[in-house]
């Protein structure tokens, strides 16, 4: 995007060089709030600088959001065609790049390229068995909450959402619990736009590429060895990245579902009063919170084919445009919708680029908010940290910390150690290709079971 252009827009709002400055994340601590003034001077789209010289739309309006994932034939996914790179402006280490530069992973790829990935992650999540996981990440929801039982406070965020979350995803990949929390380090500056994200991506490639090679000679019960084994087939780039965007995607976005329920909770009395008097279930809850604030505000941005109009703007081709989700979500259009238990929302996409790993992040999060509620008694606001929380991120909708005070809870295994692992496995191990079959062939297959685990699980 052109930073000397004009848009059609009047905005009352003197901001430097016509372009809302968004460097680093946010500058409201309000996102919902800084988004609706922005949709108010805007209207539906938005110019605005994600770092110096780096120009973008952001998309707000419900509708807009949809057209813009919708029709592919006029937007693309490949950040190949980003106008910021191919004239220069972006320098190689920023951390936008982290996000929105190309990889060959399913949400950066276009046409039969994306569909073929797209099918065998898809097949490969389908392969989870999804009973299996509630009750292994019930087991580690409630060794977490045995931790601090008796503490009658604790953060929700560092204290059990983050680590119960990465310690599914962990053992969904197959990686040794020993990288558990590195992984939820890296990807935690990634999605928080971090100044290291370009590194903290490069090494988070690197884990999953060692990861990807060790799959190949051992197959273990993950996803990693069955996206290996799939017929497509992928190259083991593309199980690594497709990886990594099952992470960032999946990962961050139920994190961040399951705190925001719980604070939309902790937030409004009467919502606890219907919870406690069981005229409002937990899907019903955590199905609210996706309307009040979308767990990924904003996903990977579309690159204009071609110069067009597009909600009243002039749009070049190469600008990126970026579909702010949580403001769609928010937008007076079809707000109300959310009123009539309506899954209408925006929070996990739409189209053929939609999450593919929304069913495991609601297996984990309403599993993880009804043990919460079944366990904590009198759960209540805590008192919030004194250091300044960080600028809300644009593609992380999780907030720093969650604190909360309840009363006194008897620990359900008090001579276990907090977090401790499950034991069962969520998907078998998958069999080699026909093509790696035909090339072992005079060697006897190795004999695995349903619940062999090398991982410790």
């Amino acid at each position: 995007m052109d930073q000397n252009s004009q848009s059609p827009h009047e905005c009352p709002v003197p901001f430097h060089g016509g372009l809302v400055p968004l460097h680093g994340g946010l500058p409201d601590q309000d996102p919902g709030r800084f988004y609706e003034g922005l949709r108010r001077h805007w209207g539906p789209i938005a110019p605005v600088e994600l770092g110096p010289g780096v120009g973008a739309w952001l998309v707000m309006g419900y509708q807009e959001v949809l057209e813009l994932v919708w029709n592919e034939r006029a937007f693309s996914s490949d950040a190949r065609r980003w106008n910021s790179i191919t004239e220069g402006s972006l320098p190689e280490d920023s951390p936008l790049l982290a996000v929105l530069g190309w990889r060959p992973a399913l949400n950066r790829l276009d046409d039969q390229a994306h569909r073929r990935q797209r099918r065998a992650v898809t097949e490969t999540l389908n392969g989870i068995d999804l009973r299996r996981l509630r009750s292994t990440v019930r087991q580690q929801a409630e060794a977490l909450v045995d931790g601090w039982a008796t503490d009658r406070t604790a953060d929700l965020v560092s204290q059990y959402a983050r680590p119960l979350v990465w310690s599914a995803f962990r053992m969904l990949v197959g990686l040794p619990r020993s990288e558990e929390r590195r992984l939820g380090a890296l990807l935690g500056s990634i999605a928080g736009g971090a100044h290291d994200a370009a590194r903290a991506e490069a090494e988070l490639t690197g884990m999953l590429h060692r990861l990807v090679a060790a799959k190949r000679e051992v197959p273990g019960p993950d996803l990693t060895s069955w996206l290996l084994a799939h017929s497509a087939p992928l190259t083991e780039a593309e199980v690594a990245h497709g990886l990594a965007a099952v992470l960032l995607s999946g990962g961050e976005s139920t994190i961040g579902w399951i705190s925001g329920t719980m604070r939309l909770l902790l937030g409004d009395a009467r919502l606890d009063s219907a919870v406690a008097t069981g005229q409002l279930t937990v899907r019903d809850l955590t199905d609210r919170a996706l309307w009040d604030g979308s767990p990924v505000p904003n996903i990977a941005g579309r690159w204009a084919r071609n110069d067009l109009t597009f909600a009243g703007c002039r749009v070049r081709a190469g600008d990126l445009l970026i579909p702010c989700l949580a403001a769609a979500n928010t937008d007076l259009r079809v707000h109300g919708a959310q009123n009539l238990g309506s899954r209408a929302h925006l929070a996990w996409g739409t189209g053929s680029h939609g999450c593919p790993a929304k069913d495991v992040a609601r297996s984990i999060a309403e599993t993880a908010v009804d043990v919460l509620l079944r366990r904590l008694g009198q759960l209540r606001p805590g008192v919030h940290a004194t250091a300044p929380p960080r600028q809300p991120s644009l593609w992380s909708g999780a907030p720093d910390e969650l604190p909360v005070v309840f009363a006194p809870v008897r620990p359900v295994r008090p001579n276990a150690a907090a977090g401790a692992p499950a034991t069962s496995t969520v998907m078998g191990v998958p069999a080699k290709r026909k093509d790696e079959r035909a090339a072992d062939s005079g060697s006897k297959p190795p004999q695995w079971s349903w619940w062999n685990s090398i991982n410790g699980w």
